[in-house]
């Protein structure tokens, strides 16, 4: 039974501690507003995998061959678009990130010219090129056709085809990665935002070159400051509300996937 409150704050108050009572255990509630609204959300969180960083690095694509190149490149971008998953200077941080590694810091003269060179590749060279096919370019229109024709030709070959094969159900979900990132603890005016899904799933490069390590390093430091956005499920109660709250298990099996992907390929 609800108890009214004497005032609209407190009776809104109440209303949040009866549905906080009624719903129980492992299923949270927010109150949120849009539009002037007022409404119930229920939410809960998904399980992250083993890995803290969702890196998916490209460099194992300047070993294939041509073909298989190519089914690797559509994989990926096909990957990034169903998901919502960028290249990672996409992040807001990333140009004072290069700026950073650009300095002179007094190291060896020798190994300075080399991260220049390397900073060159990633803006105009090599490196920014294959970060941008695999962003923009899919050579397959029927990728599960392509994968189940190639015939692997070496001991690293069978077991990336098998895993993109694997990875088919997760280039058209009924709801991409980063469809589940809610903010369940926002704040209209935070010292620091959170780390944002878009920040901790996210293709790279190369997974032990300098400029990744400045991006760990990077999460590592802020998120100390902050909390992570983990996938959650919501359900928005409303009198048109039909059906149950129910979750599925897409960010689960995406990790667990993407946890023996990663490993392969990196």
């Amino acid at each position: 039974m609800h108890t009214p409150g004497k005032s609209i704050g407190e009776g809104i108050a109440r209303l949040y501690d009866e549905m906080d009572t009624l719903i129980g255990d492992n299923l949270y509630v927010n109150i949120e507003q849009e539009d002037g609204r007022l409404f119930f959300r229920l939410w809960k969180c998904h399980k992250w995998g083993s890995f803290t960083l969702y890196y998916f690095p490209v460099k194992f694509m300047e070993t294939l061959n041509p073909v298989l190149r190519r089914i690797a490149v559509t994989f990926l971008h096909n990957l990034m678009e169903a998901n919502g998953i960028g290249i990672f200077w996409e992040n807001d941080d990333t140009d004072f990130m290069f700026e950073m590694l650009s300095e002179d810091d007094g190291s060896d003269p020798e190994d300075w010219r080399d991260r220049m060179k390397l900073l060159a590749s990633y803006q105009d060279g090599k490196i920014g090129r294959l970060l941008k096919r695999v962003e923009s370019k899919s050579y397959y229109k029927n990728l599960p056709k392509a994968l189940e024709s190639y015939t692997p030709r070496n001991g690293f070959e069978q077991p990336l085809v098998d895993m993109m094969k694997r990875g088919l159900p997760f280039l058209a979900p009924e709801r991409g990665i980063m469809q589940y990132g809610y903010d369940a603890f926002h704040s209209e005016e935070p010292d620091f935002h959170p780390m944002y899904l878009q920040q901790q799933i996210s293709i790279i490069y190369d997974a032990r070159n300098i400029v990744t390590e400045y991006f760990v390093d990077y999460y590592n430091s802020y998120s100390s400051e902050t909390y992570d956005i983990i996938p959650v499920t919501t359900c928005d109660l409303s009198p048109d509300t039909e059906e149950l709250f129910r979750m599925d298990d897409y960010p689960e099996r995406f990790f667990r996937w993407a946890d023996e992907f990663i490993t392969l390929i990196s």
